[in-house]
């Protein structure tokens, strides 16, 4: 959870900021499509945890972000967040009594 609020809090600063203009994408957008690539295609909590810590180096980056790349920024990492939860709470085990997974 930690991690994930990490993250969240790198991504939402850098909205605050007003980004560069230019061609192609901008290195903040990079890093989210990649963040979301390598989270979703983890199968394990410690996968999840180093694609977080890796997408977290590039919060520098995250002050290249256009205004025009808000949208796809957000539903990258939230895509990321969403696959994140889901190996996350697969390794949460039932409670007794509870239907099974």
């Amino acid at each position: 959870m930690k991690i994930m609020k990490g993250a969240f809090a790198v991504f939402f600063g850098s909205m605050l900021l007003v980004g560069a203009t230019g061609c192609g994408k901008s290195k903040a957008l990079l890093a989210a499509e990649e963040y979301q690539k390598e989270t979703c295609a983890c199968k394990d909590a410690a996968c999840v945890a180093s694609a977080s810590q890796k997408f977290a180096t590039h919060s520098g980056e995250m002050a290249t972000a256009r205004s025009s790349e808000a949208e796809a920024i957000t539903n990258a990492t939230s895509a990321a967040a969403q696959c994140a939860t889901k190996v996350t709470m697969a390794s949460v085990p039932a409670m007794p009594g509870m239907p099974g997974k």
